[in-house]
């Protein structure tokens, strides 16, 4: 039964939206001219730390950012904020940057609503919080607006992660030399739930197929992952590496690319090979049903593969969790989702979605699993895990290149 989607009173979000503005504009009179300049230039410095260092919501890239320009905006940053420190004790502006934050809160409830609507769950609870939300900004009860729209943040996310965990599971049974599973880890950082295919290394050969012919800048061509798993006759797959997806403003001039080095098995060449130089970025390689995988894709020196794939984070090697947290993106970092991985542990190959996680959270999922070596591969709306002629997880967005198991 499909459940009622929340209708939202045109009058509320108006009353909501025009209490905000009117606060904002009454602090905003009440700074002087310096702030005004200062947070000005904050507001431009910042949103070009933000290209470089990646948005929330597409923080794909941090390992190719210019350290150098990073550096330098963070610098001048710290100069304007050493500068507005003493506006920041005034109690107004202290208001006027609740605000700032409660507008931040109502944004990511907006993205978790529609989330939710479009998933088919029943939100219409929350229709008479957002009005009452709008009263409380009138009477400035800012920190009890704040603390209500996180814990309905809370709310849709548990919501949600029951949705994805009533879902069908897939049974052990439906392959031959892998088993699959919906399972729940414990783990240092807590329970997971995880989309688990787990084979032995001796009965697969791993292919990195990808939908490119060569190195690809714009509007490359994608597939999706049960089109790259037929077209290279295995028999599963996984999502491959962070690219720029076509729904992104920010990839506009670069659809559908990936700068991280690619080995295409089916010509026997790797794919932006000058990112096999990169220091920062983990590698996986195969060599028929032999692993290899390094921390740096910088430590290969040039063996011979048959399969190969880098990505931003390593997560594990050794079976240690090698990520280094200082370097993550605030989307890697801080942002809940779904997360891709594969690892090898003893004998075994791991091909994992962990729902409800961060990179970090995801590198001790895989630790738990068993495995030794491991890398983060694309997660959130290009998830996608695929068996015996059915998505385990996904479809999600076409993808330029995946990961495939062949027997």
């Amino acid at each position: 039964m499909k459940l009622p989607k929340i209708k939202i009173n045109k009058k509320i979000k108006l009353i909501f939206f025009l209490s905000i503005f009117l606060l904002a504009f009454s602090y905003t009179l009440y700074l002087n001219k310096k702030s005004v300049y200062l947070e000005k230039n904050i507001a431009i410095m910042s949103e070009e730390k933000k290209v470089l260092e990646s948005s929330l919501e597409e923080a794909l890239y941090e390992d190719h950012i210019n350290l150098s320009d990073q550096s330098n905006l963070i610098s001048q940053m710290e100069v304007l904020e050493a500068e507005i420190e003493e506006l920041n004790s005034v109690k107004e502006n202290q208001e006027y940057k609740k605000i700032s934050e409660i507008y931040k809160s109502y944004d990511l409830f907006s993205s978790k609503i529609g989330r939710n609507i479009k998933a088919n769950l029943d939100v219409k609870e929350f229709e008479g919080k957002i009005d009452s939300w709008g009263e409380k900004i009138l009477k400035k009860e800012l920190d009890d607006v704040k603390s209500d729209i996180q814990i309905a943040n809370q709310s849709l996310d548990e919501y949600h992660e029951k949705y994805l965990a009533s879902l069908p599971k897939t049974s052990p049974q439906k392959a031959s030399t892998s088993g699959s599973n919906y399972m729940t880890i414990d783990t240092e950082k807590g329970k997971f739930t995880v989309y688990l295919i787990k084979v032995s290394l001796s009965d697969v050969k791993v292919i990195t197929a990808s939908a490119n012919g060569d190195d690809c800048k714009d509007n490359c061509p994608t597939k999706s992952l049960a089109d790259h798993v037929k077209d290279n006759g295995g028999f599963a797959g996984i999502n491959g590496a962070y690219f720029c997806p076509p729904d992104y403003s920010s990839c506009s001039g670069k659809v559908n690319s990936s700068d991280y080095a690619f080995y295409k098995s089916s010509s026997k060449k790797w794919l932006n090979k000058e990112a096999l130089s990169w220091g920062d970025t983990g590698l996986a390689t195969f060599n028929g049903s032999s692993p290899k995988f390094y921390k740096k894709s910088s430590d290969y020196g040039g063996g011979s593969v048959t399969a190969g794939i880098s990505n931003y984070p390593a997560l594990l090697s050794g079976g240690n969790v090698v990520i280094d947290s200082s370097k993550l993106t605030s989307y890697q970092k801080d942002v809940k989702g779904a997360r891709g991985a594969i690892g090898v542990g003893d004998s075994n190959l791991y091909l994992a979605i962990i729902s409800n996680a961060t990179v970090i959270d995801a590198a001790y999922v895989m630790k738990a699993l068993g495995a030794k070596d491991a890398l983060n591969l694309d997660g959130g709306g290009s998830s996608a895990l695929y068996l015996n002629g059915s998505y385990i997880v996904g479809p999600g967005r076409s993808l330029p290149n995946a990961v495939i198991l062949v027997k």
